[in-house]
């Protein structure tokens, strides 16, 4: 009440005039809950001055502290390692601007606050190979799942990299699997044949699937819905999302790309301009290109509003099996049976052609057989500056872009024929006998 308020601050005036300090006297706090009042007291204790350090402690605990921080930030119940948050996110996780000071060249956004990394910071890692993406592979660790009774005809890794989807070539019905256990998380039954090419949008919230049926279907991935049907004049072959999720671009067997909104269901743009069947699509990291390959032995990249070749890549001699932007948006990898391309998009030149034979088969090969590429990708976000490519001695390799060296290698039961990279260190592949494969980049 106001009386109570009064006294208090009489009690506190007489306390003050007979010397004592007012940090030490119990201070009476009124908190309001509507019609009434609590009274709450507590006991503020004064603070005994911290004994002066000598010269060389004070020197000894700021150089603790700058080489601390310099590696780790701690905000209440987590931490990061700076030098780690550099090496893995991906370029657009980055942003240039706006900065506390002068001195910071990037800021990392982690919900309500940001951390600023300087220029210097920036240096000293790229002076060590340690820039974004260029992370070095040192060991990896492969496990298999219990996956399908015949080949694998797609899969794909959703973005948490916790599960992913797969169909084999008799399944028209496609399956969320835990990817730890293995175990059937979630059905997507809709389609009325053979399902083709499956992508997740970047948040994970839907998935879409191509499929013989002619049809690409936009799913639900919380509760496993239809949420779109898009019509094809004939089969689907593949589909891509833009990086917001607001737009997916599909593949047609009657040489046409599509884009379509996942908001509205609607085609928003055709693109007729492949002599063949387009066999796989990609969007640029910042959605303004598209990527497609063709079995008109070209690649095409073309404006994802417009519609309109930016340019045309004639560099495969072969049915176009594969293409992909690398998650920084700096190349694209695709490959034919006989050749990996690796596109330079600054540079719009081929920046390397690795044929097959090339590359030395690692464990028991058969001579007789002829051994091509079957497919290929960029290696996940954490180490998006190598690509990766399936060959059919049963071998996958991990490739340096610019030499074409093999970093790492693994051997797997039969011929990998689909692929799918994480955001972070996992790659998902399936092979020709069905089996499921969960790799780990470190």
């Amino acid at each position: 009440t106001w009386e109570e308020h009064q006294i208090s601050m009489k009690r506190r005036a007489s306390a003050i005039a007979a010397g004592r300090d007012e940090e030490e006297i119990f201070i009476e706090e009124m908190f309001m809950f509507g019609d009434f009042a609590v009274a709450v007291k507590k006991e503020v204790k004064k603070k005994k001055p911290e004994p002066e350090m000598t010269l060389i402690e004070e020197n000894l605990e700021q150089q603790i502290v700058k080489e601390y921080l310099e590696k780790k930030f701690t905000f209440s119940d987590f931490s990061f390692d700076l030098e780690e948050l550099i090496m893995s996110l991906p370029h657009d996780h980055i942003s240039n601007g706006p900065r506390t000071n002068d001195r910071e060249a990037y800021r990392f956004a982690f919900g309500d606050f940001a951390v600023g990394v300087t220029e210097e910071q920036v240096k000293a890692n790229a002076a060590t190979g340690s820039k974004l993406g260029h992370a070095k592979i040192n060991n990896y660790s492969m496990y298999n799942l219990l996956g399908h009774s015949t080949r694998v005809k797609c899969i794909c890794l959703s973005p948490n990299e916790k599960f992913y989807v797969s169909s084999s070539a008799k399944d028209a019905t496609i399956v969320m699997y835990d990817i730890k256990s293995g175990r059937e998380f979630l059905y997507f039954d809709g389609h009325e044949d053979t399902i083709i090419g499956a992508h997740f949008s970047n948040d994970g919230k839907h998935l879409a699937t191509a499929s013989r049926d002619n049809t690409l279907i936009l799913w639900d991935t919380v509760i496993g819905k239809q949420i779109f049907v898009f019509e094809h004049e004939r089969i689907v072959i593949c589909c891509c999302f833009s990086r917001d999720g607001k737009y997916i671009v599909s593949g047609c067997q009657d040489k046409v790309c599509r884009v379509w909104s996942t908001k509205k269901g609607k085609e928003l743009l055709a693109f007729k301009e492949h002599e063949g069947i387009i066999t796989a699509v990609s969007y640029s990291p910042n959605g303004e290109h598209i990527v497609s390959a063709s079995s008109d032995k070209t690649l095409k990249i073309w404006n994802s509003t417009s519609g309109v070749c930016i340019a045309t890549i004639p560099e495969h001699g072969g049915i176009v099996m594969a293409c992909m932007y690398s998650f920084d948006g700096t190349y694209i990898v695709s490959n034919d049976e006989k050749v990996v391309n690796v596109w330079d998009v600054k540079k719009s030149k081929v920046s390397l052609s690795l044929p097959v034979d090339h590359v030395q088969s690692h464990g028991p090969a058969d001579p007789s057989k002829k051994r091509t590429w079957t497919i290929c990708s960029c290696c996940p976000s954490s180490f998006c500056y190598y690509i990766v490519a399936a060959c059919s001695d049963r071998n996958v390799y991990i490739l340096h872009p610019q030499t074409g060296e093999v970093v790492l290698s693994f051997l797997c039961k039969a011929a990998v024929y689909c692929m799918s990279s994480g955001s972070k260190n996992t790659l998902t592949l399936g092979d020709a006998h069905g089996n499921v494969y969960v790799v780990t980049l470190n």
